[in-house]
């Protein structure tokens, strides 16, 4: 009877193991956002266009060799601001998309060149849930946020911070600290003349969550999705 002891007790153990990470996973129990900040890490750091990545130094290479243009306004951000087709969405201006998939605010900060060089007056950007997904710190992510609209505003250009959109399905956990930043960001834009809040939400995300109309994924936009964004900016854009 006593061999089968060690064995009784492994299979206890695995039993415990598995309902503590259950347990955990459901109930959002500590460690689960430490373990989500690590998962989220490594994921980031696999991702194919992540801000480290080959595509994120192609598409940078791409716009300083080819984006010395003179536009109206240029639109900055990640996946969600790269997939859109702006000049379809506005015929009548010239814009220069400077999204780039997987990209985070500190990405932003190594391409400033390539926006500048657009000679846009008008920034247009909305970036920040890569940088979440990672695990930063919503105070580094603001930091960063103050060092591009600075940096923008040094250049005659007028930075208009659209929210940071909240997600659905699997990503829905971020919400909070996507709140959190859109609330740090709206009042980064109070009596500072250089920029605008544009909140994006209201119309894309009710009960701070992203509406299944707009998207197939819960992060990015379907036409349904652009079009809305669009309706919600183009005074904006237009004034």
């Amino acid at each position: 009877m006593n061999h089968h002891k060690p064995f009784i007790l492994f299979a206890i153990c695995i039993i415990l193991s598995f309902a503590f990470g259950v347990t955990t996973v459901q109930y959002k129990l500590f460690p689960y956002n430490h373990l989500l900040a690590i998962k989220n890490f490594i994921t980031l750091y696999i991702d194919p266009k992540s801000v480290h990545s080959d595509y994120f130094y192609h598409k940078k290479s791409f716009f300083e060799q080819h984006g010395n243009h003179n536009y109206h306004s240029v639109f900055i951000g990640d996946s969600i601001t790269d997939n859109a087709e702006w000049e379809d969405l506005f015929p009548s201006i010239k814009i220069a998309n400077r999204g780039i998939g997987g990209d985070r605010t500190d990405g932003v900060l190594k391409r400033l060149d390539s926006i500048y060089s657009t000679h846009a007056r008008k920034a247009f950007i909305m970036i920040g849930i890569n940088d979440l997904k990672s695990g930063r710190e919503i105070n580094d992510i603001l930091k960063n946020y103050k060092e591009i609209t600075s940096s923008l505003a040094n250049h005659g250009i007028h930075t208009y911070i659209q929210s940071t959109l909240f997600t659905g399905n699997k990503d829905s956990n971020l919400n909070k600290r996507v709140n959190l930043l859109n609330i740090k960001l709206n009042k980064l834009s109070i009596n500072n003349d250089t920029i605008t809040y544009i909140d994006l939400n209201s119309a894309l995300a009710s009960n701070y969550y992203l509406d299944e109309a707009f998207s197939r994924d819960g992060i990015h936009l379907n036409g349904e999705g652009y079009r809305v964004w669009k309706e919600v900016i183009k005074n904006y854009i237009m004034e």
